[in-house]
C-alpha cells in the first residue's frame, strides 16, 4: 500500500460529523494515519496496535533505531520506508524485522531470529513522490507485508552512516478517535518547521489546516463553505512545485533518470508523444527508437502532432496524461507550430497540475529561455521564425549533444551568453523541481566558461 492517504480525512464528507464532535465532544473514529514524532527520543520506540496505521518521524544520530512490537495474538505487519526530499533527499534507509526470543540458547544469550531483510540501499530505486493531503515531496522506499504470530518482535531501521531524517509507516487500519486528530492540529505544524523545514503556515493548506476555516465557514453558511473549500483546493492545485527533466537523447541516453522522476508504475504512466519536431527531419529513426525504449519500459505511449490544433484541443489531450515527453528534430520548427497551436500558452498551466515535461533535444532547447543554440553548430531551416525566445520554463539556454570538439564553439560566444547557458552530452539530463535544477546522469558539468 503506498503511502497516499497521510493524514487523510474524507473531508467533503465527514465536515459536518467533525464539527458536531468537536462542539459536543462525541468521540468519533475518522480514517486517516497517526502521525508520530520520535525524531527527540533516544530510546528504543515501543509499538502499540501495529495493525493500526502509525508514520513515525525519526531522524538517525549515528546509531540505528529499534522498534518494538509485542502482541497477544496474530497480525498482519506492514512497514513502508520513506525520506522527506527536501530535508534528507540523498538519504536511503534498510531495515530488519526480528522475532525476539526470550529463551536463553545453549550459549548463555537469547539471539533474535532474522525474518526479513529490507534492502533500501543496494539497488533499490527510491521514486519522487508528492503527498497532497500533508503537501509533502517524499522519496518512496521499499515495502514489506507479512501475517506474524503472535510475540515480540523487532523493526531495525539503519543506513550506511545511521544519520538523517526518515520516514517508516507501519499499519494500515486507519482508525483512531477525537483526541488523536485534536492532536495533529499541534504534531503537523512542528513536523512542518522541525522535520520538513517548510513554513508552518503551509500546514494551512493541508485537509487538516482546512478545517479549521471550514468550520467557521460551517457557521456562517453551509454554501459560502463548499464554495471556500474549492477555492482554496484551486490554490493548492495551482502552486505544485514544476517538474521537468530535459534530456539530450531521451531514453536512449537517460532512461533510468527518466524512469526515476515517476511517481507510479511504468505501465500505469501516460505519456503524450510529442512529434512535431521530427516531422520535418528525413531520418526519424530516433523517434521510432524512442518510442519503442518507451513501450518496452511499460509506458502507454500516444504520438500527439500538436500542427493544426488549438489551446483548448491541447488543454483536452495533455490534461489526462501524466508526462509530456516533447521529442527531437528542428527546433524552429517546433517553437512555431508551439506558438501557432498555443501550447507555449498552456504548458506552464499544465505544470501546475503535477504534470512532467520531458524534452528531448529541441524538446530541451525550445524549454529554456532563447533557442539560439540550435544554430551554433549548423544553419538549420528556420522555417520564417523572427523571434528566438523560448518557453522560458527554465531561466537558462540549452546546449544539447555536448562533445569535446564544440568547445571552439562554446568559447567564441559572449561572456553574457555562457553565463546563462547549461550544457548537455547524451548522457546527462536537468532535473527541475521548482526552482531548483540538478544536472543527472553520467559525467560532471561542463563549464560553460570554457576559457
Amino acid at each position: 500500500m503506498v503511502f497516499k492517504k497521510l493524514f487523510l480525512l474524507s473531508f467533503a464528507r465527514n465536515l459536518f460529523l467533525f464539527s458536531f464532535c468537536l462542539f459536543f465532544g462525541f468521540a468519533q473514529p475518522a480514517s486517516a494515519y497517526l502521525p508520530r514524532i520520535i525524531y527527540n527520543q533516544s530510546t528504543d520506540i515501543q509499538v502499540k496496535e501495529p495493525e493500526v496505521s502509525q508514520v513515525f518521524y525519526d531522524e538517525l544520530g549515528g546509531s540505528p533505531r529499534n522498534y518494538l512490537i509485542h502482541s497477544d495474538k496474530d497480525f498482519n505487519l506492514y512497514i513502508n520506508l520513506l525520506v522527506p526530499a527536501y530535508s534528507n533527499s540523498n538519504g536511503r534507509y534498510s531495515a530488519k524485522i526480528f522475532l525476539v526470543k526470550n529463551t536463553p540458547t545453549t550459549s548463555g544469550q537469547a539471539e533474535d531470529e532474522e525474518i526479513s531483510f529490507i534492502d533500501g540501499q543496494t539497488d533499490f530505486l527510491w521514486k519522487e513522490f508528492y503527498e497532497p493531503f500533508g503537501r509533502d515531496y517524499y522519496f518512496l522506499g521499499p515495502e514489506f507485508e507479512k501475517n506474524l504470530s503472535s510475540g515480540d518482535y523487532k523493526i531495525t531501521i539503519f543506513s550506511y552512516e545511521n544519520r538523517g531524517k526518515y520516514v517508516l509507516s507501519i499499519g494500515k487500519e486507519e482508525k483512531f478517535s477525537l483526541i488523536e486528530i485534536l492532536n495533529i492540529y499541534w504534531v503537523m505544524p512542528l513536523l512542518k518547521m522541525e522535520f520538513f523545514k517548510t513554513s508552518v503556515l503551509e500546514f494551512f493548506l493541508t485537509p487538516f489546516g482546512l478545517i479549521v476555516v471550514g468550520l467557521i465557514a460551517i457557521l456562517l453558511s453551509i454554501i459560502a463553505c463548499g464554495v471556500f473549500i474549492g477555492f482554496i483546493n484551486e490554490l493548492i492545485e495551482s502552486r505544485k512545485p514544476k517538474m521537468l527533466l530535459l534530456t539530450s537523447s531521451g531514453m536512449a541516453g537517460t532512461k533510468e533518470e527518466i524512469l526515476s522522476v515517476l511517481s507510479k508504475p511504468a505501465d500505469k504512466v501516460r505519456v503524450a508523444h510529442i512529434i512535431t519536431a521530427s516531422k520535418v527531419q528525413e531520418d526519424t529513426s530516433y523517434t521510432d527508437k524512442d518510442r519503442q525504449l518507451m513501450k518496452e519500459a511499460g509506458f502507454n505511449v500516444e504520438d500527439i502532432d500538436i500542427e493544426g490544433k488549438n489551446k483548448s484541443q491541447l488543454m483536452k489531450i495533455l490534461e489526462a496524461v501524466d508526462i509530456i515527453y516533447v521529442q527531437g528534430g528542428n527546433v524552429f520548427y517546433l517553437l512555431k507550430q508551439m506558438r501557432k497551436s498555443g501550447f507555449n500558452k498552456i504548458i506552464k498551466k499544465l505544470l501546475t497540475k503535477g504534470i512532467i515535461y520531458i524534452g528531448v533535444s529541441a524538446g530541451s532547447i525550445v524549454a529554456g529561455k532563447s533557442i539560439e543554440t540550435a544554430s551554433w553548430k549548423n544553419n538549420k531551416d528556420k522555417f520564417g521564425l523572427m523571434s528566438l525566445k523560448g518557453l522560458g520554463l527554465v531561466k537558462s539556454n540549452i546546449f544539447v549533444h555536448y562533445k569535446p570538439e564544440d568547445a571552439e564553439i562554446i568559447k567564441q560566444k559572449p561572456s553574457g551568453i555562457k553565463k546563462k547557458l547549461r550544457i548537455l552530452t547524451d548522457e546527462q539530463a536537468l532535473f527541475v523541481f521548482g526552482k531548483k535544477i540538478t544536472l543527472v546522469g553520467e559525467g560532471k558539468a561542463i563549464n560553460p566558461l570554457l576559457e
